[in-house]
């Protein structure tokens, strides 16, 4: 499963002392966080909640496309089904449901750019068993030619549900002329061919390189007892070692990204003509204070009350338009989109221009009222999600993955420190007078109406 999470952290800390090489108490009036690293490189993150006798155990893992080679590229995708799979304890399929059953868990895991994860959710009570499960899948899966068959063509039956899309092509010839010939990186659904040729081989390669305790973390949130279950985690992941003469996967660089282009994809299933601006956006590694800017940004824009809004929803021009950012730590994108009818799309391009000119000058574009507004407004999803330990879990894995826990601990008190200067200076930054790629997706008779023509065959051959 291809998957985008979310998540928020409310900052604090102190030390105290443990078994385990380093351990870290994070707390606040919602929530308490345990941090431990093992000897052998494994990070493990305890969050205990006694709303429901349930566990959530999340293995994470700093993989993904940004781990992935041409040769490689999609094999991340389908480790992660083979996961799931028999292994040393478990042999076999049937013996691998089996044991699912017999524990009550409920499973899955997901692959993007920047992670992997596989999670299990099951009573509170059969922890220990849900460890010892998740360490043998992990540390010694078969990897089964015959299993790994059958598992192939899962998620080839997948990628061609995503492809049967019809802004499937668009979205790939957008990224190959962001990213060029590094386009694979951000691509966890990769290359077909790739993935129809994939073997045991290759797969084995992958778990020494990426799928090491020290590239990993455990994360479990729920009815648990935090120095108990540590106990039980170094018990059973101390003896999951990194192969010998191991690195760590190394940070990836991209081009620069290219001048003013626009995109015009035909589709006879494209239904409501859609219009996007993607820009250059900050990553957490290179800029992190714009990242706070982003996403504050992204939520004055949502306001239903804001000038945004008013202008390009309750005016009629557009159905619904909306600006994006996706926190990512090796690479940023900013988008702005809408969908309308064809005949308003002339406009819409003209009003995105001067939409983030007063993004960029107007002092008044967003009150001081609205600011403080969108600001609660996060601090009160954070507020929700961590009442739903399950998936606050979850997407702590995500940012610890993708950002690194020290990020998120601080981002909602960074989230209080951004200013509408900051705002602006973000805009002047990263949108005025800045190139960007714009793609529109629309039916044949719509685009013959409004004088468009499908280019991407032609932009395709300049790649």
């Amino acid at each position: 499963m291809i998957h985008r999470v979310m998540g928020y952290l409310i900052a604090g800390a102190i030390f105290i002392s443990g078994p385990a090489a380093c351990t870290k108490k994070t707390t606040n009036i919602n929530t308490i966080m345990t941090q431990s690293n093992m000897d052998n490189g494994l990070e493990v993150v305890i969050h205990e909640s006694h709303k429901v006798p349930l566990v959530t155990m999340v293995l994470a893992v700093k993989a993904g496309g940004r781990t992935e080679t041409p040769e490689t590229n999609g094999v991340t995708h389908l480790w992660e089904h083979m996961f799931f799979k028999g292994n040393k304890t478990l042999p076999d399929q049937e013996a691998f449901n089996a044991r699912i059953r017999e524990l009550g868990i409920v499973y899955n895991g997901d692959t993007s750019a920047e992670k992997v994860r596989y999670y299990f959710t099951l009573p509170s009570a059969y922890l220990e068993e849900g460890l010892k499960f998740m360490i043998d899948a992990i540390s010694t899966p078969l990897l089964e030619e015959t299993e790994l068959a059958k598992e192939i063509n899962v998620v080839l039956n997948e990628y061609d549900r995503n492809a049967s899309q019809p802004s499937f092509e668009l979205i790939r010839v957008k990224d190959q002329l962001i990213y060029k010939d590094k386009a694979y990186l951000r691509d966890a659904l990769g290359n077909r061919d790739v993935i129809a040729a994939a073997n045991r081989k290759m797969l084995l390669k992958m778990k020494n390189d990426v799928f090491v305790p020290s590239n990993s973390a455990l994360l479990i949130s729920g009815d648990v007892d935090p120095e108990k279950t540590r106990e039980l985690v170094m018990k059973y992941f101390s003896s999951w070692e990194n192969p010998k003469n191991w690195k760590a996967p190394q940070d990836n660089k991209f081009p620069d990204f290219p001048k003013t282009s626009k995109l015009i994809a035909t589709h006879p299933q494209a239904g409501t003509p859609s219009l996007s601006w993607t820009f250059h956006g900050p990553s957490t590694t290179k800029n992190p204070n714009a990242t706070y800017a982003a996403d504050i940004l992204v939520q004055l824009l949502r306001m239903k009350t804001g000038t945004f809004y008013k202008k390009f929803v309750d005016s009629g021009l557009t159905y619904a338009a909306s600006f994006g950012y996706y926190t990512q730590a090796q690479a940023g994108e900013i988008d702005i989109s809408a969908s309308m009818p064809a005949k308003n799309i002339e406009t819409i391009e003209k009003m995105f221009a001067e939409e983030i000119k007063l993004w960029a000058t107007d002092e008044n574009y967003f009150s001081n009222e609205q600011l403080e507004d969108a600001k609660r407004a996060l601090v009160i999803s954070h507020k929700y999600e961590i009442n739903e330990p399950s998936e606050y879990i979850k997407n702590l894995a995500f940012w610890w993955a993708v950002t690194g826990l020290d990020y998120y601990n601080g981002y909602i008190q960074n989230l209080h420190n951004v200013t509408g200067e900051d705002i602006r200076q973000f805009v002047k930054t990263y949108l005025l007078q800045k190139p960007y790629v714009s793609s529109i997706l629309i039916t044949p008779d719509d685009a013959k109406t409004v004088g468009l023509k499908d280019n991407l065959e032609t932009i395709k051959k300049k790649l």
